[in-house]
């Protein structure tokens, strides 16, 4: 079991709360409906507070359908939500950042694992193989107490589960394995959290020559709390070699990882493709991009679409939107975004306004698409070298757990 008794330092600003309770008030009077509408518009620190006012607003609070309103609610109201950054220092451990949108005086805040309730968790250097943030629950893989995991972690409400890897499956003759690729995912058909993992064996051959690969796949279920092996899905035995994992997206219920397939054997790595899994039907697909040659890509969303930001041919964005999903035929160059001095790689186009950037000193840069303005977002508290490699919409929610190894910090 795992246990830690320090404290979470979450770098976030308390939005004040104007409702005071006091004996002279008549809140427990008011209907039902109209206190949940009260409620559900109240940021989680204060419903946490406002528990110990009566049972029935504690049981309220802790309701899986009121759970879910409040979060499409903050999900939709909050027009200007957080930025979760993930980045690496120049010994490559993996550095955190959340960042108030719009800045609200204090920048960027560090979000320092080693000092915080995951630290005593951690025991090696930790390089996190999965990086995710959906509905307000944070999910990091990594090294923890030795054990190979990830970790679900809900900063809003303080709590958070571990989960282990289960045991690899044995290698195929003449093949060894390479390494494994994990994502996070919602299935809302179910109302559960899932982790698809990934296994990935290359087969032994001479130096130089194409390598085959070999793919299993793992899925965890938070509800049930269990791991089981998918079997027979059609990329299985294909030949696809997975990106980096900052090259990936979850889209309406679906995972993308951008990779690489050769169809015929002896062809090299350089068609470029997605690989998509569905978290409700738990099936893969393959997508495949435009015919035209990407060097640089990474994946986004755009207007409602499953979107490809392809940068680093010259000074400009290329935006590219599949406008119906699934159909190859559909992908649409969008947008042109530039002329842009300066600037490295795209991180995220929050909205459909602003796109997220670092520039070629690792700095976080805003532009705005209407206005063409860019704004150099501030950070404190960081060490100096920093280079972010992922960001994500961060939305609290009162999203807990359950099973073994759930911890408070």
């Amino acid at each position: 079991m795992l246990n830690s008794s320090s404290k979470w330092r979450w770098g976030r600003r308390s939005r004040s709360c104007r409702l005071r309770l006091s004996s002279n008030n008549n809140l427990s009077s008011l209907p039902e409906e109209l206190l949940e509408e009260i409620l559900v518009r109240l940021p989680v620190k204060s419903l946490l507070r406002f528990r110990c006012v009566q049972k029935s607003w504690s049981t309220l609070v802790q309701n899986p359908t009121f759970i879910a309103k409040h979060l499409r609610h903050h999900q939709t109201k909050t027009k200007n939500p957080s930025i979760l950054v993930e980045g690496v220092d120049k010994y490559e451990n993996p550095q955190y950042l959340l960042q108030s949108h719009p800045d609200e005086g204090g920048g960027v805040r560090i979000v320092d694992f080693k000092g915080d309730s995951i630290g005593p968790l951690i025991t090696i250097r930790v390089v996190t193989n999965m990086f995710a943030c959906i509905n307000g629950i944070i999910c990091i893989a990594g090294v923890f107490r030795g054990h190979y995991g990830f970790v679900l972690w809900n900063p809003a409400i303080r709590k958070g589960k571990f989960v282990s890897y289960p045991k690899f499956p044995d290698c195929p003759a003449h093949f060894v394995l390479t390494g494994s690729y994990c994502a996070f995912g919602f299935d809302q058909n179910s109302n559960d959290y899932k982790v698809v993992q990934v296994v990935e064996h290359r087969k032994k051959s001479a130096e130089n020559s194409i390598t085959p690969y070999r793919n299993f796949f793992n899925v965890y279920s938070l509800r049930a709390d269990s791991w089981t092996q998918i079997f027979g899905t059609p990329v299985q035995h294909n030949n696809i070699k997975l990106h980096s994992r900052c090259n990936e997206i979850f889209f309406n219920g679906v995972h993308h990882w951008i990779g690489s397939l050769n169809s015929e054997p002896r062809e090299s790595y350089d068609h470029h493709i997605i690989m998509s899994f569905d978290m409700s039907r738990e099936v893969f697909q393959i997508i495949r991009f435009p015919d035209m040659f990407f060097p640089n890509k990474t994946l986004a969303v755009f207007n409602d679409c499953l979107a490809c930001i392809v940068y680093g041919i010259n000074e400009y964005i290329d935006i590219w939107v599949m406008r119906e999903y699934g159909v190859e035929d559909s992908w649409t160059k969008q947008l042109v975004v530039g002329h842009m001095l300066g600037i490295q790689r795209p991180l995220q186009i929050l909205g459909n306004e602003e796109i997220l950037l670092v520039d070629e000193k690792k700095t976080l840069v805003l532009y705005n698409i209407g206005s063409q303005e860019m704004k150099i977002l501030q950070r404190t508290g960081y060490r100096k070298i920093f280079m972010p490699t992922q960001a994500f919409v961060y939305v609290e929610s009162l999203v807990s757990f359950t099973g073994g190894d759930v911890f408070e910090s």
